[in-house]
């Protein structure tokens, strides 16, 4: 009795000394960030690469929660390129592993300019694998051949489907073993026009459908995941792919599943003259009606993907604005934001606000394992000298009337910082 009065006494004189709070908050056992050193952000927009040829692209690991220092953050030298989609990053939701596709490959050291880098950087082939059991420590284990130019990669479970650029080989399904090797590896009919690419690939929460974006054609569609004894066999389209937009890309169903929204952006990489969409589709998931859009909501200018909340509630976009043009024209470094959305039941969005910050070229966002809080990339800084990636937080308020508040500190990655997952 006398220690609790003692305790209540000196609570009431404020004699307690206050916890420390850590200035970064997210619910979640850990990121994985990769980052390209091939290529500054505005090489986007004029092809002038402005690379430290001692750089090399890194895959980086985050623990939580963090500490002052380098204890809980670790690298490892992975091949990978932001000329993909956003979706060159897998993790599944154990964590234990992440696999990085290589998109594009290192040129040159003398290579300092590409007219056109999407056409002419060197083609990439391969998925490496990255042991992440330790989040302080992550090692590069190998890699290995899934086909040319391989555009976009989701997980389901240890499902990995790969979409590549391969005429007659556009689809890769690989079965994981527990140490990241193929069990089984299966290439499937992407039953598309030989004129049209995947780009983006998402599985459905049920693990029964995969969506795709097609490049050429600027359409959504939808397979059906077919299976013997359990195990992938073949997939079977669902419908006709329905046409969204002018430059469909990155995609993601809805918690529940009802819905899939994609984001057009209108434009090239760092090049879109006007601001993007995020637009719903709602697909007849047995073929019996047409899918259709049913609906669209404006997002801002280069927005590179976006992310929606555990419960389904609310949609953030990475925008990077003009932030990624060169250095010398008017508004280079600035524009970047998180623009952030309440979603309906219906997959309808209405806008909140705009959370404007200092970084160039954010492109990859998410939430932690409760939509509590909310991370993005940075690919660098409008920074002289060495200049490095982050990763940058916000705290959610949840509710009816949601809103972001920037988080006071941010942590440091390799340069070229474009895509992350999260480990809940």
């Amino acid at each position: 009795m006398k220690k609790v009065a003692l305790f209540a006494g000196l609570a009431a004189l404020g004699s307690i000394p206050a916890v420390a709070q850590s200035p970064i908050t997210f619910n979640a056992r850990g990121l994985v960030v990769v980052s390209d050193a091939d290529m500054s952000a505005s090489a986007f927009v004029d092809g002038k690469l402005l690379r430290d040829n001692t750089s090399r692209d890194q895959l980086s690991t985050i623990k939580f929660p963090v500490e002052r220092g380098s204890k809980g953050l670790g690298t490892a030298m992975v091949s990978n390129s932001a000329l993909g989609y956003s979706k060159t990053l897998a993790v599944p939701a154990s964590g234990g592993l992440a696999y990085v596709l290589e998109n594009r490959v290192r040129p040159e050291d003398g290579v300092a300019e590409y007219k056109d880098p999407y056409k002419e950087f060197p083609v990439g082939e391969k998925l490496f694998v990255v042991d992440i059991t330790n989040l302080a420590a992550p090692k590069a284990k190998f890699g290995f051949p899934v086909g040319k130019k391989p555009t976009s990669i989701d997980i389901n479970k240890n499902e990995l489907i790969i979409s590549t650029s391969d005429a007659g080989k556009e689809l890769v399904f690989i079965e994981a073993g527990p140490d990241g090797k193929p069990a089984r590896f299966l290439n499937l009919p992407a039953a598309i026009d030989s004129s049209n690419k995947i780009i983006d690939l998402s599985w459905h929460p049920s693990g029964d459908f995969i969506a795709f974006t097609l490049d050429n054609s600027n359409e959504v569609g939808l397979y059906k995941v077919i299976r013997e004894a359990g195990k992938l066999k073949n997939v079977e389209m669902v419908g006709k792919p329905v046409k969204v937009g002018t430059e469909p890309s990155f995609g993601k169903f809805t918690p529940d599943g009802k819905h899939y929204l994609v984001l057009d952006t209108k434009g090239a990489q760092g090049k879109a003259a006007g601001d993007g969409e995020v637009v719903v589709v709602d697909f007849s998931m047995d073929g019996s009606t047409e899918h259709k859009v049913s609906g669209q909501a404006a997002v801002g200018l280069n927005t590179g993907s976006f992310a929606i909340s555990p419960d389904g509630s609310m949609l953030v976009t990475a925008t990077s604005g003009k932030s990624g043009s060169p250095w010398t024209e008017a508004g280079a470094g600035t524009g970047a934001a998180l623009i952030l959305y309440k979603v309906a039941a219906t997959g309808a969005l209405t806008k909140v606000a705009d959370y404007p910050f200092q970084g160039i070229y954010p492109q990859s966002v998410a939430f932690d394992k409760d939509g509590s809080n909310v991370a993005v990339t940075v690919f660098e800084y409008l920074q002289y000298g060495n200049s490095n990636g982050g990763v940058e937080f916000w705290t959610v308020t949840k509710g009816d009337t949601p809103a972001l508040k920037k988080q006071g500190a941010s942590i440091g990655v390799g340069k070229g910082a474009h895509t992350l997952r999260v480990i809940p």
